[in-house]
């Protein structure tokens, strides 16, 4: 009788560890990543192991979101940005399938946001093209506003072509485009209500930004961090440069900000911005810690290959680096050093690596 219920205890605990099957792991934060072959991996944040998938319908897994009350309901963007699945992340399978139909009409979704203020609200920022006989002709992009409880889209809004990603500020009021500029929508009215200049500067002697605005790891700190270059009138060089939007204010409260200059322009894909506000990690070829206030060049870390997504752990301590291959790797946030490798299946392509704190 003993063995029996000793036995028992073994089966229970091993059932409760991370990656032991169905539930979502006991660690301080996810990592979530998708995969070209239809699949997230999820990643312990305490281990940094990968202790669980979730097969997708459709490939290419990019953009990933979840429902700030309930953070096994996660959404991503599947079938080369064709649909949006609703996925369980505690029982590792798909719920749902969105998918935005209209008559000789074809949908890109480059990004999707869960809107604070009223999570059966999802956005999702698409380009449209009509498909006629003879000639491909290109529609207004919109912000498809899919009301979830009923799973059909209730609200288009138009908006500027060549933007990428949708930010929503904490308090559900205003949503953020970035693309060439940043726009600013009342996500009740569909109205522009703000906008910062970048290829069109609105601060006067500032020049002219291009911006690769495709990943947006702001979940820890709130406050977005996106790279830009610009070429410099005074002396014809190009500078690297970010701007941050800052999502626990309003646009009215000076949400926007851009940083130029910070040095001479060279390859960087993405950045994310420490918990504390007081540091910041950029990674393409190498990982780099720049002081938040200053923008001074703190540390350098090399890595193995080219990596396009950068984010951080929820207590700072850690910056995850991956995309573009079939590795994540590790460092440490105070010495830089490379704590781990972690090898995932498939290749991540140009996906999030997003950072749920639990």
């Amino acid at each position: 009788m003993k063995k029996m219920v000793v036995a028992a205890l073994v089966f229970l605990g091993a059932a409760l560890l991370p990656g032991a099957g169905p539930g979502t792991a006991h660690a301080k934060d996810l990592i979530l990543q998708g995969m070209i072959h239809n699949t997230i991996n999820i990643v312990d944040g305490d281990r940094d192991e990968v202790v669980g998938t979730v097969a997708t319908r459709g490939k290419k897994v990019t953009a990933i979101v979840w429902d700030p009350k309930d953070l096994d309901k996660v959404f991503c963007i599947t079938d080369w940005a064709q649909q949006i699945e609703q996925v369980n992340l505690a029982e590792r399978k798909v719920t749902r399938v969105l998918r935005p139909e209209a008559k000789g009409v074809r949908f890109r979704i480059f990004d999707i946001e869960i809107n604070p203020a009223n999570t059966n609200l999802l956005y999702a920022l698409s380009m449209r093209q009509k498909w006629l006989p003879d000639e491909i002709v290109d529609m207004t992009p919109v912000v498809l506003v899919y009301d979830l409880s009923a799973g059909r889209i209730v609200k288009e809004i138009e908006v500027p072509r060549g933007c990428t990603n949708i930010i929503f500020g904490n308090d559900g009021t205003e949503f953020y485009l970035t693309g060439r500029d940043v726009y600013v929508y009342d996500p009740e009215t569909g109205i522009q209500v703000n906008r910062m200049g970048l290829a069109h500067p609105t601060v006067p002697g500032v020049d002219p930004q291009i911006v690769l605005n495709i990943w947006k790891p702001y979940e820890q700190s709130g406050l977005v961090l996106i790279l830009c270059g610009g070429l410099t009138t005074a002396n014809n060089l190009p500078y690297l440069g970010y701007f941050t939007i800052d999502v626990r204010k309003r646009s009215t409260e000076g949400s926007m900000n851009l940083v130029t200059d910070i040095s001479p322009l060279y390859n960087m894909f993405s950045g994310v911005v420490s918990p504390d506000r007081k540091f910041y990690y950029i990674v393409m070829n190498k990982l780099e810690k720049r002081d938040m206030a200053t923008n001074r060049l703190l540390a350098t870390a090399e890595v193995d290959k080219t990596y396009y997504s950068a984010n951080v752990s929820s207590d700072g301590k850690k910056v995850y680096v991956g995309g573009g291959g079939d590795s994540i790797l590790v460092f440490d946030t105070e010495s830089m050093k490379l704590l781990k490798k972690i090898d995932t299946p498939g290749d991540a392509v140009l996906t999030h690596l997003r950072v749920q704190k639990r």
